[in-house]
Parts: structure tokens; C-alpha cells; sequence
């Protein structure tokens, strides 16, 4: 049974709301906050590569990061320099996070599945001087820097012929590098690309004292406090994201936790390494939930150790929830939110209480409030708008655009997230979709991510997006992409809907099915590719049924 009583824990005036938990935000860079505890849990291992069942204790892994930090030190990285992180997980990139940052630069995290050239614009844009990449992703490194010829340097996790393997830097430095004066609230530690609420991917300055904030909020007993003596995280998120990054891999090591890396995402290695490590915590995006759910060869395993599965991305209906909550005997699905522009969490469900679709409460030392989306006024409690938050964790800015940072955060510190939500008469927050990717047919307002939960609850669908399409005076109408996992036509899907919805809600674009879906590495739902590839390819106005 999910819990679903518990005490308040947010402070409403004046219809916003601020956490009645603070923590305090020590003055350390994000690598000394890392470390702070070695003497604790130093003998402790730190992180396991499943694939090749090598393992590194904190003690070693603050040594090696310190090895690291000086031979780049040696190779010429300086404070404000910038460095790209670039490929699948491996364990090395705590190595990397913590070396680079320790040195007083930057590190920016590009997607694995960025082709060369979307590399090189990244580089560029941050004028990276290294870039850390594992082997699969070598040649796209070398095509882009071919690009952009200012790269210094391909430093390889792993080994590959005609680059540095970055066993060479964890080796003993032959000099000492002159310490860093790093100023947590004005140097940037990470800087990922975000499209933010519109427009382009831009540079997200996180301030080490952002990163400090999110981890010591995060640590707090109610939300994602992890023992280190009993409890392993596993990372098959991509870590190049900055969910994945925090949440999944920082998060737990700065709590002494050890963490469990796989490079991606495969059905039989994902639960072989849940069971053999008895996996406590695992960042999960919709479509591992309904993995989760679903799929018979889960039934196969032992996951009875597993009692956090963490989801993001997207919110989860309640049919979905029910279904991996029974199959796996939980307590409940904790949900999170927040945007790479919030470090990144905002919200989390509290240990104490789960609701079904919920992101929770805010976290410690963060606020929250709705707004009306046109005339800008702060609502109560159920009235869908935009989300709005507040809190030592919100980014110093975008890089080098002071006009979209201008649009995003307002001047008393507000980050416009772009997402519609409200909260309810328990102060607990629920999103409802995006403010750009809301359906109006007639006026009327659909939100896409309201029909996707009814379709993934039909037996015969394994994955769904909805978008708008162009309907002419009416606007847009419904049009779901649907991924099958039995046979089921259009017609009987479209009906499915239409006995659940409004009129106004029912797929009048129809149904179209595929074999997979565009989504980020996060998990996230890209349904802005398919609205382009529509009006790309298939521009005629749908005929009303």
C-alpha cells in the first residue's frame, strides 16, 4: 500500500511555499564537500564497474583524483578553463567531475549521442581545452576536433590506439600544482546545455555552492539520505546528464554510499547487476518504470533488496505505478522534479508520504509558487499555471547570454521552469505539462501527458507520446505515436481514450504507430522532434471526425 498520510511540511504564505526544513550549505568547493567525511567511510568502496567487477574505495579514489588533478595541472588547465566530458558511464567520471572542478575550472557534460558536429558546436561554445570520451565514442571526438581546432587534448577512459588513456593521469604527479582559490558562489563547477524553457540548448552555469546546496538538501533524512553501511546506488542513467550525474552518482558518494556504474541500459546485465549487488537505489526514467512493470523477465530475478526506485522526466499515472509497486512489493515510486537550471532537483516525494503522480514537496531552502501563465498573478491551491522555485541550488545563469537568462530568472531570484502544475490542498505538487507543448483545440487546453497515462495503461501499448497538430480554426487536435507491444488497431485505441476523456480531450489526430520514440538521455519525451518531423513530412490538416 503506498502511504499516503503524513504531517505538513511546507510553509504556505502568501500562496508560495518554502520548506520548513533548512539544511546548512558548508563554503567548500564541490570536491572538498565530496571528501568531506573520508576518514569515515574512506576504507569503504566507493564505486564498482560491473561489467569488469573492478572496484575503487574512497581512499583510493581520493588519492587518484588528486593524481589526476595535478597532471592536468600539469598539462596546462587552469581556473575559468574548460573541460568536456563526453561518453558512457564508466566510474572514471567521478574521477573527472572532481579533478576538474578541484582545479578551478569547468566541466561541461555532452551527451553521448551527440554526432561530431553537435559536438564541436559544444566545444566551441564553452572553448573546452580537454575532452574526456570512452572508446565508442573516440572517432566522433576526433571529427569534431578536426572541427574546432582549439582542443588541447582526447584523453581516453579506457584504452584506445592514438590517444591518452587516462590511466597515464591517475599515475604520481612529477609536480604539485599551486592550490586553486575557488570561490564557491561565483565559480562555475559544471556547465551542461539545457533548452531551458524555449529556444536553443544553452550553457547552464552551476556554482560549486548550487552543486553543495542540492547534495546537503538531497542528504536531509525525509528526502534521499542514503546509509552507508547498507545501501548501493546503481547508475545506468547516463551520468553525462545532469539527473544522472547528481542524483544518481554524487548524491549517494558524498553519503559514503557505493556506487555501481553500467554503461547503458540492457534488459538482462540491468537486473543481473541489481540482484548480485542487492541494489537499494536506482534512478529510473518512464520507461524502466514500465520495464519495471511489465516486462516477464523481471520476474526471473531477485530485486527484494531494492526499496528506492527514484523516477524522473516525466510523471507517472497511477496505473503504471500500481503495476511495478505490486510486482516489486514497494512502499511506493518516489518522484522528483526540477530542470538542469535547478542543480537539478526542486521537489522530491518525502520519505514520509507518497501520493500517486505527485513531485512532491520542495526540497530544504527552497521555494515554490504557481502562476497564472498570462497575467503572472501567484494562485492557489488547484489552479494549474506555471511553476515557479526558488533556492540556493538555481544556476548563477546561462553562459555568455545574458538576454535568456534575463527571461528565465526573474530579478529577485525566480526560475520560470516552463512547466504547468498545480499543488493541492496538502501543499504537495503535481506537474501537468509543459507550458510550450500544451494541445489548445477550441480553446480548450490538453495536456499531452494526461492521455499518454491512459494509453500506457492498455495492455497492448509499451511507450506513447502525444502531440498537437494543426487543425485549422479549431487549432490543434490530439495525434498519439504509439510503440506496440501486441496487436491493437488505431480505432480500438482512439476509443480506448475516448471513454476516459472529455470530447475535447479524444485523438482527433489519430493514432500512428512506431517502432520507438525519440527521448533524451534523461528518459524525457522529445515530442518536439515528432511535431517537426510532421510538419516536415505531413503538413495537410487532419479532417475532423
Amino acid at each position: 500500500m503506498l502511504q499516503t498520510l503524513r504531517l505538513p511540511i511546507c510553509i504556505c504564505s502568501r500562496n508560495y511555499h518554502k520548506s520548513e526544513h533548512t539544511v546548512p550549505i558548508p563554503d567548500y568547493s564541490l570536491t572538498d564537500y565530496l571528501f568531506r567525511n573520508i576518514s569515515k567511510f574512506g576504507k569503504g568502496i566507493a564505486l564498482v564497474d560491473y561489467l569488469t567487477n573492478r572496484s575503487i574505495t574512497f581512499d583510493q579514489l581520493y588519492e587518484e583524483v588528486d593524481n589526476v588533478a595535478n597532471n592536468l595541472y600539469a598539462l596546462g588547465l587552469r581556473t575559468d578553463d574548460c573541460v568536456c566530458l563526453y561518453g558512457t558511464n564508466v566510474p572514471e567520471f567521478a574521477h573527472v567531475v572532481c579533478s576538474v572542478t578541484s582545479n578551478g575550472a569547468s566541466l561541461t557534460i555532452a551527451n553521448s549521442q551527440l554526432t561530431a558536429v553537435e559536438l564541436a558546436h559544444q566545444l566551441k561554445a564553452t572553448n573546452s581545452k580537454f575532452i574526456f570520451t570512452t572508446s565508442e565514442c573516440t572517432e566522433r571526438a576526433r571529427t569534431a576536433a578536426q572541427i574546432y581546432h582549439k582542443l588541447q587534448e582526447i584523453i581516453v577512459l579506457g584504452n584506445q590506439t592514438g590517444f591518452r588513456p587516462f590511466s597515464n593521469l591517475t599515475e604520481r604527479p612529477r609536480i604539485r600544482r599551486q592550490e586553486s582559490h575557488i570561490d564557491p558562489k561565483k565559480h562555475t563547477a559544471l556547465l551542461p546545455f539545457s533548452s531551458g524553457t524555449t529556444g536553443l540548448p544553452k550553457g547552464v552555469e552551476l556554482t560549486h555552492y548550487n552543486l553543495v546546496a542540492e547534495l546537503s538538501a538531497l542528504s536531509h533524512r525525509l528526502f534521499l539520505p542514503f546509509d552507508p553501511k547498507s545501501e548501493k546506488s546503481l547508475s545506468v542513467l547516463p551520468m553525462v546528464h545532469i539527473a544522472g550525474l547528481v542524483i544518481g552518482m554524487l548524491n549517494p558518494l558524498s553519503q559514503g554510499a557505493s556506487v555501481v556504474t553500467l554503461p547503458r541500459f540492457d534488459p538482462q546485465t540491468f537486473l543481473e547487476a541489481m540482484e548480485k549487488h542487492r541494489i537499494t537505489f536506482c534512478l529510473i526514467a518512464p520507461p524502466l518504470v514500465s520495464f519495471l512493470a511489465k516486462h516477464p523477465l523481471v520476474a526471473k530475478y531477485d530485486l527484494s533488496s531494492f526499496h528506492t526506485p527514484y523516477s524522473g522526466a516525466a510523471a507517472l499515472g497511477k496505473e503504471l505505478t500500481m503495476q511495478m509497486v505490486e510486482r516489486l512489493k514497494l512502499t511506493g515510486i518516489r518522484q522528483g522534479y526540477g530542470m538542469t537550471e535547478s542543480s537539478p532537483a526542486t521537489h522530491t516525494t518525502p520519505l514520509n508520504g507518497y501520493k500517486y503522480g505527485s513531485i512532491g514537496i520542495p526540497l530544504p531552502n527552497t521555494e515554490s509558487k504557481i502562476v497564472h501563465i498570462e497575467n503572472g498573478t501567484t494562485l492557489g491551491p488547484n489552479e494549474p499555471g506555471e511553476i515557479w522555485v526558488r533556492g540556493p541550488q538555481v544556476m548563477k545563469g546561462y553562459f555568455d547570454n545574458a538576454e535568456a537568462t534575463r527571461t528565465t530568472l526573474t530579478d529577485d531570484g525566480w526560475l520560470k521552469t516552463g512547466d504547468i502544475g498545480y499543488y493541492d490542498n496538502d501543499s504537495d505538487y503535481y506537474v501537468v505539462d509543459r507550458l510550450k507543448e500544451i494541445i489548445k483545440y477550441k480553446g480548450y487546453q490538453v495536456a499531452p501527458a494526461y492521455l499518454e497515462g491512459i494509453l500506457l495503461s492498455h495492455p497492448s501499448v509499451g511507450d506513447v507520446a502525444v502531440i498537437g497538430i494543426p487543425h485549422g480554426a479549431a487549432g490543434d487536435v490530439p495525434r498519439a505515436y504509439v510503440v506496440r507491444k501486441s496487436h491493437v488497431s488505431g480505432e480500438e485505441l482512439s476509443a480506448y481514450v475516448e471513454s476516459q476523456v472529455a470530447p475535447y480531450k479524444r485523438l482527433r489526430g489519430g493514432v500512428v504507430f512506431v517502432s520507438e520514440l525519440p527521448r533524451s538521455a534523461s528518459g524525457k519525451l522529445l515530442r518536439n522532434r515528432l511535431r517537426e518531423e510532421f510538419l516536415d513530412k505531413d503538413s495537410r490538416e487532419i479532417s475532423q471526425s
